[in-house]
């Protein structure tokens, strides 16, 4: 197959998954060399037969059977297996794992989808296999910065191989509007003056901030308090509860407040991500939260729909003490390997595959198949018939957040427009990257009456802030309602425990 080099400005916007993820054990930042190293375990003459479980937002970007039979196709080839994929809808992806994952089914390779929850609870059932010995085999995956691994790590065990790097959210204020109103923010205002300024849009037709149905997102604003919801490990090393911290009564305030100013989206409640992109790609809406990577689609998604502006990120905002952070949510897909694999080492070799081949990597997770969902006309792809009908679009943002700096095996160009947004884009992640906020996680196995009720901790503290935003409860009712649910599941004794005492 003819290979023709990408553009150097795709290129070097690649290289942002490794300024920002790749190093060796001695350098934190180093770029992982991805072409040309030996595979993790020298694949045998015969292919071992393994089963994959993704959900169909993978393969391709494209939900159509054929279609991602031909990503498989190819990743058979370069791992020399015999694949049996397992593709859920992305909407019950999590459920259909959890299914298979209770009833002993377990795929031999699987991936993770808020891995820094997850995982741990695989960990505690030894549904997952201990990879470390695995990656340090392979060339390319122990050149992944090792503290990727570690956030992940239980008990200092690695579980897991990272599919990309940390992932940061940001706002994102359409500069059309900012100078239309005088909206003046920097990328990094106070809580005061992200108030003042948005409230500007007030009385207009204009949205102030889309915001989606996702509570999680509040977390952006909580960090402005120096709060965190649910359970995690403070300053001085001790476990303690977010929600009835002292901060949490701060930021619940300013929470409600967004809303009952007329700041945040009125029905975000029911409003789904995509529906948030739309209002401001239409100009329905002034801002939002997003994925920093996400930025291109931003600038060329405005100028299709007949506005053409550029947007600014806003990392973080900075509450009265200083504090804030952009919402960080560290590793969020992880590949992992069942503990009843039997061929752990053919395994390894397709999670290799999948996270550092930058064919594969690409064809998995975006561009899929040349022929198959896409053709090279005039150095473009275009997306086939087939392929367009069942949902397949050309998108290339993604993969930026991969730990992969080259991807010159790609066959095709990206237009200039999007050259050129890429490459703003590398440098909006690297600063995101540096203003990110904490990201907090309980190891498994600490406390097991945790484990057993981490779950309901987090849908309770959800529906709390929810209801407070609302303004359906107050911030003082709703925080002892989280209090009697607290009582009810022990969570002192919880606390005790995870406190070794």
């Amino acid at each position: 197959m003819k290979k023709r080099r990408i553009a150097l400005a795709l290129a070097a916007v690649m290289a942002v998954g490794c300024v920002a993820g790749c190093s060796s054990k001695s350098d934190t930042k180093t770029t992982a060399a991805m072409g040309g190293s030996e595979a993790a375990v020298e694949a045998p003459e015969e292919r071992t037969k393994l089963t994959i479980c993704s959900a169909d937002n993978t393969f391709g970007l494209s939900t159509d059977p054929d279609m991602q039979q031909a990503v498989i196709d190819m990743l058979n080839e370069k791992a020399n297996v015999d694949l049996e994929a397992i593709i859920p809808p992305i909407s019950s992806y999590n459920d259909k794992l959890e299914t298979m994952m209770a009833g002993g089914d377990v795929p031999d390779i699987f991936s993770i989808s808020q891995a820094m929850t997850r995982l741990p609870n695989y960990v505690a059932r030894e549904q997952v296999m201990p990879l470390g010995d695995l990656i340090a085999k392979s060339e390319k995956l122990s050149a992944i910065d090792q503290s990727y691994y570690d956030a992940l790590a239980i008990d200092g065990v690695v579980y897991d191989v990272p599919y990309y790097y940390p992932r940061v959210k940001c706002l994102f204020l359409r500069k059309d509007i900012m100078e239309k109103y005088d909206i003046n923010l920097s990328t990094t205002p106070t809580t005061e003056e992200f108030m003042t300024e948005m409230s500007k849009l007030k009385g207009t037709d204009i949205i102030p901030f889309s915001f989606p149905k996702w509570i999680d997102n509040f977390q952006y604003f909580m960090n402005s308090f120096g709060a965190y919801a649910g359970v995690y490990k403070n300053a001085d090393g001790t476990y303690v509860d977010g929600m009835q911290e002292p901060q949490m009564i701060d930021a619940l305030n300013y929470l409600r407040d967004l809303y009952t100013n007329g700041v945040i989206d009125q029905e975000f409640i029911t409003t789904e991500n995509a529906t948030m992109r739309e209002y401001v790609y239409t100009g329905k809406a002034a801002c939002d939260i997003d994925y920093v990577s996400n930025y291109s689609n931003y600038v060329i998604q405005s100028e299709a729909a007949g506005a053409a502006t550029d947007v600014q990120p806003i990392y973080m905002v900075v509450g009265p003490d200083g504090k804030g952070g952009g919402l960080n949510e560290s590793i969020q897909t992880a590949w992992c390997i069942s503990s009843e694999c039997k061929d752990p080492e053919a395994a390894m070799r397709v999670i290799e595959a999948l996270v550092t081949d930058p064919e594969i990597h690409a064809a998995f997770y975006n561009t899929g198949v040349e022929g198959v969902h896409y053709t090279i006309e005039d150095g473009q792809a275009v997306a086939t018939e087939k392929a367009a009908n069942s949902g397949y679009s050309i998108k290339y943002n993604y993969l930026t957040d991969s730990f992969i700096s080259d991807f010159s095996s790609l066959l095709y160009q990206p237009d200039e427009k999007t050259q050129e947004t890429l490459e703003v884009q590398r440098g909006y992640v690297e600063e995101a990257m540096d203003l990110r906020g904490d990201k907090q996680m309980i190891p498994s196995g600490v406390s097991t009456l945790y484990d057993e009720t981490a779950a309901s901790i987090t849908n309770t503290w959800k529906e709390v802030v929810s209801q407070i935003v609302l303004g359906s409860t107050s911030v003082e009712d709703g925080l002892k309602s989280y209090k009697n649910f607290w009582d009810s599941v022990d969570g002192d004794t919880m606390l005790e425990e995870l406190n070794g005492q």
